[in-house]
């Protein structure tokens, strides 16, 4: 009854403006007294929206009624007046009470601060909301519900199902849903449609909200915030980046302790309540051990990633957005929405305006999306097209067996039509293997795919990955953030060998199961690995579905380093030395079997000598006496 009084003295001048102005407008078109009925309830529903919409409107109606009032009152009967201003005196008591007029005042979305409900009190020992401190721009009401959201199912399940069993039994004192998961897969996002579903209104703070310069306060302002989230009787209070708040405490500052301290002991106020704690952090590690247990936070979910019919939809939404209906085919679409896993929901949502921008600079045109143009977009959007070093050699170009160039030629073409293989029925190796003697140009060739295929190559070690257990672990992370992604693994002998003789086994089986999706299969990460010795690596590691694919190098033919040694003499000789045929023939016979490696550090090496001569005497012809001097440094004898 208290309410509903209180409520029709807030919209009484409202009201009476509305009345009195269609009157006044029945009088002027002269209507009969149905019509001019219908004119008085029409002007009263606009008024009533006025004051409900546009703040001004409030104050002028305040103002038009104390005209009124003063009307009444020399025209009219002084009982009537003093009942009219009683409605003012109630409406505006009520308006100050409320803060309305405030500067700040929100115009999106508000939701005003309701009285309690009947019968509703404050959690035990918490003080009353401290007006000065008062976060009523941050109570708003929420946008969408969770049908909002496609996919996720499961989740959002969880989520409802943890909000509904704190409203239900409040009494057994169950609170708090703690949200983890990586940055951008929409932990605030969720709480909102939460709001949205439980049609309640949305509390969101964070630290910044809460933060103050002055010595102790940041205390009482969160202290003030449960308190004004207590009043509203029933919401959803989210706590955006809690790792803000409650820090581990054995190595903080004072005063992060005694912020950690007030937020663990409102949280426990804020049990038995119908208010809905929410709290989100992206490594549920940041936080204090004592914050994380059951007593504080109850019910703690992981949102993950994007499921699939969620990354259909985000993509859709974002390109429909962009380009409208028909931008990008279904075939398109389910193919990048599979190999996008793990991709977070605002990096999906980005590769609509990143192909916007894409249009305008010309880059295509008003042809429907393409898979290729959607995956150069999303590169766009990662920021980063690998380490390649310049000057990288093709495939082509590298000298090895002609049959291992085609299979290097074939693989590269796969990773490079990968969407037309699938379509095909085709698919990518899990895993390839470079084997043979040392500085026949595995490296290069790793090198030449990454460059052919625009794919992205991080490049590593076996002895890096020993040096650190957490190596292997953040090293795959990244060329999932980066994909499609090669993991070049050289020297993989340390990491490969058989397990039964090695003291790598825990790395060995880490690297094992991101292979072959025991963790759960990464679309566009392909691991080449490297190695010398074949023969020293476990047979699990070259199993099908593992390193499956195995590629050999070999030192070059006499008739390859012949054609390979003249192209680089006439390269690095030039106009400066001449040498004579027979004397180009002598270092062919006597790097014969050598690598591509040795071959170029011995040319060198023969550069380096006639250089030198030519400084000393003047000399300009690179003689065999020159051959012999430079390639007995590198223990390679000259017939």
């Amino acid at each position: 009854m208290k309410d509903a009084i209180v409520f029709t003295a807030r919209l009484f001048p409202s009201i009476l403006t509305g009345t009195l102005m269609g009157a006044g407008v029945g009088s002027v078109l002269h209507l009969h007294d149905g019509h001019r009925l219908l004119a008085m309830l029409a002007c009263t529903g606009l008024t009533l929206a006025l004051h409900h919409f546009v703040r001004a409107a409030r104050w002028l109606m305040v103002t038009g009624t104390v005209a009124i009032l003063m009307l009444a009152i020399g025209q009219y009967s002084v009982p009537s007046a003093g009942l009219l201003g009683v409605g003012i005196v109630l409406w505006m008591a009520l308006c100050a009470g409320r803060g309305y007029g405030r500067t700040g005042q929100p115009t999106q979305r508000p939701v005003q601060q309701p009285v309690p409900r009947s019968g509703a009190q404050d959690a035990p020992g918490q003080p009353a909301p401290q007006r000065a401190y008062a976060l009523d721009d941050r109570v708003l009401r929420a946008r969408f519900a969770l049908d909002a959201i496609t996919g996720m199912a499961d989740t959002k399940n969880r989520l409802l199902n943890a909000a509904r069993d704190i409203l239900a039994n409040p009494a057994q004192a169950r609170n708090g849903i703690l949200l983890s998961g990586e940055p951008g897969n929409g932990k605030t996002m969720f709480a909102e449609a939460l709001a949205g579903e439980l049609q309640v209104p949305f509390f969101s703070i964070a630290y910044q909200d809460i933060a103050s310069k002055w010595v102790n306060e940041t205390p009482e302002r969160l202290k003030a915030t449960f308190a004004q989230a207590t009043q509203l009787g029933q919401a959803v209070l989210l706590i955006d980046e809690v790792d803000g708040f409650i820090k581990a405490r054995h190595d903080a500052h004072h005063m992060d302790r005694d912020l950690t301290n007030t937020m663990l002991t409102e949280i426990v106020r804020l049990r038995g309540t119908r208010i809905i704690l929410v709290a989100a952090t992206n490594d549920l590690d940041w936080l204090d051990g004592a914050a994380v247990r059951e007593g504080r936070f109850d019910f703690k979910i992981e949102v993950p990633p994007p499921d699939a019919p969620a990354r259909e939809a985000l993509l859709s939404r974002t390109v429909f957005h962009a380009f409208g209906p028909k931008a990008l085919s279904m075939p398109v679409l389910k193919s990048l929405a599979a190999r996008w896993e793990g991709f977070s929901a605002a990096r999906l949502m980005a590769v609509g305006p990143q192909l916007a921008d894409m249009r305008r600079e010309g880059l295509f045109g008003n042809e429907p999306v393409s898979f290729d143009i959607a995956m150069r977009a999303m590169r766009r959007i990662q920021g980063s097209k690998g380490h390649l070093p310049e000057n990288v050699k093709t495939v082509d170009e590298i000298i090895m067996p002609e049959g291992s160039r085609d299979e290097l030629k074939r693989l590269a073409l796969r990773l490079r039509h990968v969407h037309r293989m699938e379509q095909l029925g085709g698919a990518l190796p899990r895993g390839v293997l470079f084997y043979g003697p040392p500085g026949t140009g595995k490296t290069q060739a790793a090198m030449a795919i990454a460059k052919a295929s625009g794919w992205v190559v991080l490049k590593t070690t076996g002895a890096e990955l020993l040096a650190s257990h957490s190596a292997w672990s953040q090293l795959y992370r990244q060329a999932k953030d980066l994909r499609p992604c090669i993991v070049f693994v050289d020297e993989a002998d340390d990491v490969f060998r058989n397990r039964s003789m090695s003291a790598a086994v825990a790395v060995t089986n880490r690297i094992l199961a991101s292979i072959d999706g025991a963790d759960g299969r990464v679309p566009d990460v392909l691991v080449i690995a490297a190695t010398n010795h074949p023969e020293a690596l476990d047979p699990a590691v070259l199993r099908g579905g593992r390193l499956e694919q195995k590629i050999r190098f070999d030192v070059p033919s006499r008739e390859s380093l012949a054609v390979y040694i003249r192209s680089r003499l006439k390269l690095k000789v030039g106009d400066t030395f001449a040498i004579s045929r027979h004397t180009v023939e002598c270092v062919i016979t006597a790097l014969e079997g050598c690598s591509i490696a040795d071959t170029d550090a011995a040319l060198q090496r023969l550069i380096d000598e006639a250089a030198a001569h030519h400084i000393e005497s003047g000399a300009s012809t690179i003689t065999t006496a020159d051959v012999r001097a430079a390639l007995s440094t590198l223990d390679i004898s000259v017939g």
